[in-house]
C-alpha cells in the first residue's frame, strides 16, 4: 500500500496535533470487568496527549481534517467526507480484506492502512500452551483426576514427544517469530513459512510439499483471500500422526478435513484457538458451538474460545493503547516533521 505524501512545516512553529478520529465501537476492544471503565481510552489519551488530537465519535462525525482514523469500518462516502485522510490504523493484527477493497473502490489507495501486534506474546503463549495440552493428552487426563481416578498414570495413553520432532509454522510475522525459538527450546526443528515464491497464495501441493513430514503444524497467519482455505485435506496428509495447532483464523483450514483425520485417527491431535463460526451477540455467548462439526466430542482436541487475541486479559487494553500511541506517534513525525525536545521526551 503506497504511504501518503508527507506535508512540510515550518520547523520553527509550535508542535503541531495530529487530528486522529477514533471510531470503534463495534470493534472488540474491551473494558476491564472489575473496573467498569474504559482503561483503552483513558490510557491511550495519556500517552498521545503531547502529539494529537483524539476525537472519539461515530464515523459519520469525523471531521474532514482528519488526518489519522482508527477503527475499520469505513466505506467509500466516509472516505469523501476525509479528503486529508492519510492513514486508518486498525486497532488489532489483522487488516480486513474488504478495507483494502474500500480503498481501491474509492481510488484513495494513496491511504496508508496500519495496524498493531500487542497481542503476539498471548497468541505465541496459547499457541504453544494448545500444543503442549495436545501432545501430552492433559485435558483428558485433568478431567479424570477431578474425579478422583488415577488410572490413566497405570495405562496406555496417547502422546506424542515433540523432542526431536519437526515443527513448521505458516506464518513469519510477530506471533510467528516468538513461536520459533520456543519451538527449538523443547528440542523441534523448526521450518517457517511465509508466502510463496509465486504468487500471494499457497496452492495445495507445494504447501503439503512444504510441510511434509512435521510433528507439529502451527498456523498464525490471517484470514483473507490468499488464505482461505490453503490448509487442506492434501496438506494434512502430508503430516500423518502430526499435531495442528492454529491461533490464526478459523477460515484458513478446510474443517471437514481436519475434523475428518482427528475423527480416524490419521491426525494425533489439534489444538485450535480460532474457528469458523462465532456467537452472533451476548445472548449468544454461553450457548454457541465453533463448528457445525462436532469437534467437542473429540478427545484429541483441545478447544479454546479465541483467547488468544488477550480479550479479558487484566492489562490487555493498556498494551492495546499503547501500541496504537507508538503507531501514531511514528505516523505523526513523518507527517509533521520538525525537531522538538519536548515530543521526544514524551515518546511513549
Amino acid at each position: 500500500m503506497a504511504t501518503s505524501r508527507v506535508d512540510s512545516v515550518d520547523p520553527r512553529a509550535s508542535p503541531a496535533l495530529l487530528p486522529v478520529h477514533v471510531s470503534i465501537d463495534a470493534e472488540p476492544v474491551s473494558a476491564t470487568p472489575d473496573r467498569g471503565e474504559e482503561p483503552f481510552r483513558s490510557h491511550l489519551e495519556s500517552r498521545t496527549r503531547a502529539f494529537a488530537s483524539l476525537s472519539w465519535a461515530p464515523l459519520d462525525q469525523m471531521s474532514g481534517e482528519t488526518r489519522v482514523l482508527i477503527g475499520s469500518r469505513i466505506d467509500a462516502e466516509t472516505l469523501q467526507r476525509a479528503p486529508k485522510l492519510a492513514g486508518i490504523l486498525v486497532p488489532w493484527s489483522g487488516i480486513p480484506p474488504t478495507l483494502r477493497d474500500v480503498l481501491r473502490d474509492a481510488d484513495r489507495e494513496e491511504v496508508e492502512l496500519l495496524n498493531i501486534h500487542h497481542n503476539a506474546s498471548s497468541a505465541a503463549e496459547t499457541a504453544i500452551g494448545l500444543l503442549l495440552a495436545a501432545s501430552r493428552g492433559i485435558p483428558s487426563l485433568d478431567r479424570s483426576l477431578r474425579r478422583g481416578d488415577w488410572r490413566p498414570r497405570y495405562l496406555p495413553r496417547p502422546s506424542l514427544g515433540l523432542d526431536g520432532g519437526v515443527a513448521t509454522i505458516i506464518g513469519r510475522g510477530a506471533i510467528g517469530g516468538r513461536l520459533a525459538p520456543v519451538l527449538e527450546a523443547l528440542g523441534m526443528t523448526v521450518r517457517s513459512l511465509g508466502r510463496p515464491s509465486e504468487g500471494a497464495r499457497w496452492s495445495s501441493r507445494p504447501l503439503a510439499n512444504a510441510v511434509a513430514g512435521s510433528r507439529a503444524l502451527v498456523i498464525a497467519v490471517p484470514g483473507g483471500p490468499d488464505t482461505e482455505g490453503i490448509v487442506d485435506g492434501t496438506v494434512l496428509d502430508a503430516i500423518p500422526g502430526g499435531i495442528v495447532v492454529n491461533v490464526g483464523r478459523g477460515t484458513v483450514i478446510d474443517e471437514s478435513a481436519l475434523f475428518d483425520r482427528l475423527a480416524d485417527g490419521r491426525l494425533f491431535a489439534a489444538g485450535l484457538d480460532v474457528w469458523r463460526l462465532v456467537p452472533r451477540d451476548e445472548d449468544a455467548r454461553e450457548n454457541t458451538l465453533p463448528s457445525t462439526l462436532p469437534f467437542h466430542e473429540l478427545d484429541n482436541v483441545v478447544m479454546t474460545p479465541h483467547v488468544g487475541g488477550g480479550l479479558g486479559e487484566p492489562d490487555i487494553e493498556s498494551r492495546r493503547a499503547d501500541a496504537v500511541a507508538e503507531v501514531l506517534h511514528a505516523f505523526n513525525r513523518r507527517t509533521f516533521p520538525h525537531p522538538s525536545k519536548t515530543r521526544d521526551a514524551e515518546r511513549p
